[in-house]
């Protein structure tokens, strides 16, 4: 007898594909509609980001032992300039769809390239700008080896179907993502996750911040030694404020600056400065902020002698302040004014107003009460809340320096969202691989408190398919930037000489290598444009290109016949929709399993497989039907990921069976 069209499909042989449908119609059946497709997509994604912040807080706490593995050249981290030798060969270098990729050319037919090499095996890192490679900060060298266990992490979170970044962003500024991607030195170290929007965004509420400077006449002495930089205490302040806190502001902020001493305060301007939405090009360019920064730029230390007037500076920092933000206020100092007599603050009109204090504080060279522990001023900032801090590392990264001040950004934001993970407004990539993108984010905090990072994901929204309307309204209703505070989270934190350790002594004697656990560079011969470019792209000019095969990914529409043949088989226009919404979640956004399924048989593919492209048909959703032929690739790849793990402490991902 002929099979005709049913040929390889049997009831008998293919019992658990048909157990697995009956199941699926009982969830049809069962399920009330819970919202579309677009907010499925954000309710998966905003999940895997709280995960992700989990396991770098995990990572965080096995920080010693893991920097004590981490000078072995098996659990080294790859820097994304940095190519090894033969790695663009290997079977987890896939070619993915992107909207553009700026390394390539000669697309036929519109001459930009939307194709790229990502490598699904391990993440690549950048460092912030003006970092020594060779003599990698113990900070930075702490969280590079640590979060090197994050891979595991990732590759359950994005694959070669759809484009999707999952990245980690550390408080020191250095930037871990997956998949690893090749980019430009000038684009590699070039490029701070902590002024990029996402990272902004994801640990900021909207704010009056006021930074109080000292310009006392000991403030143009020249910096101790240990600051490695050859500039004075004023100049230093400077840098901090322009560097650090005006670079990381938010659209609705407002922002001045107080310079005082011992004659009183000046206002750079005479009203706070509102701060605007950016250009998506350039999310650090302010122009509203230009003229306070050139007022800035040209402060000069006083010439005379006394101690520096900070109450006249606070009470002039209130004429700034309105109720609907967080009230702020960022004092820069030698705290010499504090050395000869005790100071207290206005208490009384801090507290009524809700206003959080910070002081730092960078010591002179002959300085023998560094903490202060002879003057009444620390009590007084514990009384209403505030913070205080000495600076003695160097102040070559600035963003690091004044890292409590975005840690308490943070903790008020988490309390604001209630937890929840917050979407960036719309804004462009770095290097433009994207168009309209976005991010979801989630902050991490280490088990003192103080902030780790920002752990994200982001969507690719125009390379979503039939998804991208869908998602484009459903982040209409999802917590994003330019968040306002509920309350002011009260806490004192003092610095003291017990509990101010640097980050080389956080270990005691073990510490991360010179090179912070960096993979070694050994591929010297291989051209950008070869190790990025594929598919039909090319490599400008005549540099040479390695192609690869796209990935097969899922087709962006849904063919008409099958809509009408499953809407022809299907009783009720009602029972469609609730079951096109259940079949697409548990086959496209499970939250409790991420991994593509690999079916038992031929069969189980043909069977399950129109339903697959039926209900994952958007290019946003990774295909979960995986033939003979695809299921030797994923084999490819995991016996890949194995080799090079050899001999690592890393954990393997698990394997996608």
């Amino acid at each position: 007898m002929g099979r005709g069209c049913c040929s390889g499909f049997s009831w008998t042989q293919d019992a658990a594909a048909v157990t697995r449908l009956v199941t699926l119609w009982i969830l049809i059946a069962a399920a009330a509609v819970q919202g579309d497709d677009g907010s499925a997509y954000l309710d998966e994604k905003e999940t895997q980001v709280l995960l992700l912040a989990k396991q770098v807080e995990a990572n965080d706490a096995q920080t010693c032992a893991l920097v004590e593995s981490c000078a072995s050249a098996a659990n080294c981290s790859r820097h994304a300039c940095s190519p090894l030798l033969g790695e663009s060969q290997s079977n987890t270098i896939q070619c993915v769809d992107v909207f553009n990729n700026k390394y390539c050319t000669n697309e036929p037919g519109n001459g930009t390239c939307t194709h790229m090499k990502a490598n699904y095996g391990r993440s690549y890192l950048r460092l912030p700008p003006g970092t020594d490679l060779t003599n990698v900060p113990a900070a930075m060298g702490n969280s590079i080896c640590s979060q090197r266990l994050l891979d595991s992490t990732f590759q359950t979170m994005s694959y070669p179907s759809v484009f999707t970044y999952v990245y980690f962003g550390a408080v020191d500024g250095t930037w871990r993502s997956f998949p690893g991607r090749e980019s430009s030195t000038s684009d590699c170290l070039g490029y701070d996750p902590r002024i990029r929007p996402w990272y902004i965004e994801g640990i900021s509420v909207t704010k009056n911040l006021v930074v109080l400077i000292d310009a006392g006449a000991s403030m143009t002495n020249v910096l101790s030694t240990q600051f490695l930089m050859e500039t004075t205490y004023l100049a230093a302040a400077q840098s901090i404020t322009q560097k650090a806190l005006l670079q990381t502001l938010s659209a609705q902020d407002y922002v001045n600056i107080i310079m005082f001493n011992s004659t009183g305060a000046t206002q750079l301007s005479p009203d706070p400065v509102l701060v605007r939405n950016s250009d998506l090009s350039d999310p650090t360019d302010h122009p509203e902020l230009k003229s306070l920064i050139t007022s800035l730029n040209n402060q000069e230390g006083s010439s005379q002698a006394g101690a520096s007037n900070l109450t006249a500076a606070i009470m002039a920092a209130f004429t700034n302040f309105n109720a609907h933000a967080l009230k702020i206020i960022v004092v820069l100092t030698d705290g010499v004014f504090a050395s000869s007599e005790n100071v207290t603050l206005p208490e009384s009109l801090l507290l009524a107003s809700n206003v959080k204090i910070l002081l730092y504080k960078l010591p002179q060279a002959d300085d023998f009460d560094i903490y202060l522990s002879n003057n009444s001023l620390l009590n007084s900032i514990c009384r209403v809340n505030g913070t205080f801090e000495v600076i003695q590392a160097d102040l070559t990264n600035p963003l690091y320096t004044v890292r409590s001040y975005f840690s308490y950004l943070a903790a008020t934001l988490e309390v604001a969202v209630n937890g929840k993970p917050l979407w960036s407004n719309i804004y462009q990539d770095f290097e433009r691989i994207g168009h309209n993108i976005t991010s979801v984010t989630s902050p991490a905090f280490g088990s003192d408190g103080q902030l780790l990072g920002v752990a994200a994901i982001t969507v690719y929204i125009n390379e979503l398919g039939t998804l991208t309307n869908l998602v484009t309204t459903a982040l209409q209703n999802r917590t994003k930037g330019n968040v306002y505070p509920t309350i002011v989270i009260a806490n004192c934190s003092i610095a003291t000489a017990s509990n101010s350790i640097p980050a080389a002594q956080q270990c005691g004697s073990i510490a991360p290598p010179a090179n912070g656990g960096l993979c070694n560079m050994t591929d010297f011969t291989s051209s950008l444009e070869s190790m990025s470019c594929c598919s039909t792209c090319s490599a400008p000019g005549n540099a040479s290109t390695v192609i690869i095969a796209a990935v097969n990914s899922p087709s962006r529409t849904v063919p008409k016949y099958v809509g009408a043949i499953v809407g022809g088989t299907i009783a009720g226009g009602l029972v469609v929709l609730v079951g096109m919404s259940v079949l697409r979640r548990v086959f496209c956004f499970s939250k409790e399993n991420n991994n593509p399924s690999i079916l038992s048989s031929e069969s189980e593919v043909v069977t399950m497989s129109v339903l697959s492209r039926v209900f994952c048909f958007s290019k946003g959703n990774h295909n979960p039907i995986v033939s003979s032929s695809e299921r030797k690739q994923q084999d490819d790849i995991q016996e890949d990921r194995e080799s090079s793990a050899e001999d690592s402490d890393t954990p393997l991902p698990p394997q996608r069976d």
